[in-house]
């Protein structure tokens, strides 16, 4: 039951990223973030979802896998909150 979760929460992260790296490409043009955030989460989300099937399928340690599934997440929520201090919103 907890590899099942952990491989849809690992789809869905690397969904996710794929999306924002085609954002960044210019292949699809729905995000609402700067070029540079989206390349940021592109990157978090690929390459955690990457390490993170890694750990679940060579392994065998799902906690390891927990946190790099997660991990992208807070990475984001950080950025964000850092971009909403210290951006220039004109």
């Amino acid at each position: 039951m907890k590899q099942l979760l952990l491989t849809l929460f690992l789809a869905f992260d690397a969904y996710l990223g794929t999306r924002f790296l085609l954002n960044v490409i210019g292949i699809l043009q729905t995000s609402k973030y700067s070029k540079g955030a989206t390349l940021f989460y592109a990157i978090a989300f690929l390459t955690l979802a990457a390490a993170g099937a890694y750990y679940m399928f060579v392994k065998q340690n799902f906690k390891i896998t927990l946190l790099l599934a997660i991990g992208p997440w807070i990475l984001i929520v950080l950025f964000l909150f850092i971009n909403m201090i210290f951006g220039d919103y004109k």
